[in-house]
């Protein structure tokens, strides 16, 4: 399979290619099993809705499972993305139903960020976690937002992850649709989870092909 770079997710996979077919297909049955298995343990620890978790996990980790073996094939790159959305996902209920993060949550997207990394990556993902770290720990000073620790914790992660292109578009649309649903002053008032908006945006992201 040849990869490709344009900004626009290409279709790479190739569907005459028999062992890709097989590989593929496991590698999404494998990505459902761990999602059925993460819902449970996170509806179980933070008292959700358990058939509800399990479908939004099961269906979001399917969706990002059969698109990353589209658009990079059966390879590290994908298993990434399937890793970083489960985590991601487990980090947006503890948000939602507690409002923090626990810290191991940030450390296993950061180890989740050496997979498939070439060497010469690194230094350009260190600045894209650096440069996402300092736009929420600024948001945080200059608005007195609800901007907590954790989100600036799994920002910094999510984009040390993804790289600068890519962890630069997701923190900006999980920041944008954080606006977008929460614009009215009540719920402003209230304060309201990030994590959720920064995972919607950071998946998002990831199918930019940079």
């Amino acid at each position: 399979m040849i990869f490709s770079k344009p900004i626009i997710p290409c279709i790479v996979f190739d569907f005459n290619d028999a062992t890709s077919i097989v590989i593929a297909a496991l590698m999404t049955v494998a990505a459902l099993a761990a999602a059925v298995i993460t819902a449970g343990y996170a509806a179980e620890k933070y008292k959700s809705n358990r058939n509800k978790t399990t479908a939004v996990f099961a269906l979001v980790t399917l969706a990002v499972s059969v698109c990353a073996n589209l658009f990079y094939g059966a390879t590290p790159t994908a298993v990434k993305g399937i890793v970083l959305t489960l985590v991601l996902l487990f980090a947006s209920v503890a948000d939602l139903k507690t409002k923090e993060c626990p810290d191991y949550l940030h450390v296993m997207v950061l180890l989740a960020a050496f997979i498939g990394v070439r060497l010469e990556s690194i230094p350009y993902m260190t600045l894209s976690a650096f440069f996402a770290g300092g736009v929420l720990l600024l948001t945080l000073l200059l608005t007195k937002s609800d901007v907590g620790g954790a989100d600036i914790k799994m920002a910094t992660a999510a984009s040390f992850a993804l790289g600068m292109t890519r962890g630069t578009a997701g923190l900006v649309a999980g920041m944008l649709l954080a606006i977008l649903f929460n614009i009215s002053k009540e719920a402003r008032k209230k304060g309201f989870p990030m994590i959720p908006y920064l995972t919607a945006g950071y998946i998002a992201a990831f199918f930019i092909q940079v």
